[in-house]
């Protein structure tokens, strides 16, 4: 014989297609199943649509088009749909209706991980980064501008209804004017100009809220430290929150729920949502994931930390970037018997020369005063040797999943539009690269 009989004889039993398909024969896909309805011609088995999904993600094979194109040109991807070649359409048709039920899947493989031994749940990372959505960033209005609209197009309906009363009086020849569907088209732009206004001023209601909560704990921290030392703090008192809608704040037409978001490191903007990630620092596995339109992470950190399912476990220590950092946050972590590492501040790659003599002679940093600040208590917890070792962990772990989603499997964009069903996907990145880190845990 020239070629194996079989198509499973043609990969090696150590393949991450055999891994991906063994994987999902455990899952408990109930919530799927029930879902089929028995009626019509036989449908594709809905484990190999996952297996399908599954590997695709894991191989960086996003689009339904290319992993249909997949199942004729590869012979991975033709073992794990033993030979079929369901359609794009029929691909597409499926992530799209069933993205709720990945995340108890998501579940699944970690505490299949668990059995593993790969997974011990103690130390976690948590960080975020923007990805860009399906959304066009020049299909958008700024809160200011939408208002200039809004008036331009109000006095052109009036003054094409006052054409309009004077041609039922006289009737006017006006080649190529269709007063009443002149009229429509201009009110119809007048509606969505005005919904995106009232989007954009519910926004600005949260983000005063949020503000002004951050506003009354610096002011009461003030007011404590001036009680204790007796002295007027120093420094400028925080400024208080302005209420209303930012002229810049904008409304995108193609995705609305997207946000327009600075990109660390290049500073240049993009329509996206910010995909939050809590990573294991031993086995590098996503231990939790979560999407949101909120381009600040200060707010990220609690929910990040309860989008791990309790079913996998509790982690003990939470290590983040000084982008997380807030006093709420860390009384928050401390009632979940979370231990926090999270910097005060930008950490300097240079630091003074007596301090880094004394790290090489050992010396743990001076404790800080009684009067301290929980600042001051954060950063002085940063600075002793065994702060020092956690919070290195971060750069070591979250940045290189970060990397690998991106660079290695070339996740750029989101393909689906709106919050939940982008988190639906990111959902399904996730997956994919935990299989993907799973087996090569497996191998190693």
């Amino acid at each position: 014989m020239l070629m194996p009989p079989r198509i499973s004889d043609w990969l090696p039993d150590n393949h991450l297609a055999k891994f991906v398909v063994e994987i999902v024969d455990q899952l408990d896909i109930s919530a799927i199943e029930e879902q089929y309805a028995p009626r019509g011609g036989t449908p594709y088995s809905p484990r190999m649509l996952l297996s399908l999904l599954f590997y695709g993600y894991a191989t960086g094979v996003f689009s339904s088009r290319k992993l249909e194109k997949e199942t004729y040109d590869s012979v991975a991807f033709r073992y794990i749909t033993c030979d079929q070649h369901p359609d794009h359409d029929t691909i597409n048709e499926f992530r799209k209706r069933f993205l709720k039920e990945l995340q108890p899947l998501f579940t699944q493989i970690l505490l299949v991980a668990r059995e593993m031994g790969v997974l011990k749940v103690g130390q976690v990372v948590i960080d975020g980064t923007k990805v860009k959505a399906n959304a066009n960033k020049h299909k958008a209005v700024s809160y200011k501008r939408s208002g200039e609209i809004a008036k331009q197009l109000e006095q052109e309906v009036k003054e094409l209804l006052r054409k309009a009363k004077e041609a039922d009086r006289e009737p006017v020849h006006d080649a190529g004017l269709d007063l009443p569907a002149e009229i429509a088209r201009r009110e119809q732009r007048l509606e969505k100009i005005k919904e995106a206004r009232a989007v954009i001023e519910e926004r600005a209601r949260e983000r005063y809220q949020e503000e002004k909560a951050e506003y009354q704990a610096k002011l009461a921290e003030r007011e404590r430290k001036a009680e204790e030392t007796g002295k007027k703090p120093r420094g400028k008192a925080p400024k208080p929150p302005e209420e209303g809608p930012r002229d810049k704040e904008q409304y995108n037409f193609t995705d609305p729920e997207s946000r327009l978001m600075k990109e660390s490191g290049s500073g240049t903007f993009k329509q996206a949502y910010n995909a939050q990630v809590a990573v294991d620092a031993d086995s590098m596995l996503i231990m939790g994931q979560r999407v949101t339109e909120h381009p600040n992470d200060k707010q990220e950190l609690i929910p990040t930390l309860e989008a791990i399912p309790e079913k996998v476990g509790k982690p003990a220590v939470g290590i983040a970037d000084a982008g997380y950092y807030s006093q709420s946050n860390i009384k928050e972590c401390q009632e979940r018997g979370v231990d926090p590492y999270i910097a005060a501040g930008r950490v300097p790659h240079y630091k003074p020369l007596e301090e880094r003599l004394a790290e090489l002679r050992g010396i743990e940093p001076p404790a800080p005063p009684g009067n301290a600040t929980p600042r001051e208590r954060m950063a002085h917890k940063l600075r002793t040797r065994k702060g020092q070792a956690i919070y290195r962990l971060r750069k070591m772990t979250v940045e290189p999943v970060f990397g690998i989603i991106k660079e290695v499997l070339g996740f750029g964009h989101f393909s689906l539009r709106g919050m939940a069903k982008a988190a639906g996907e990111w959902t399904l990145v996730c997956i994919g690269y935990n299989l993907k880190r799973l087996f090569s845990l497996k191998m190693a």
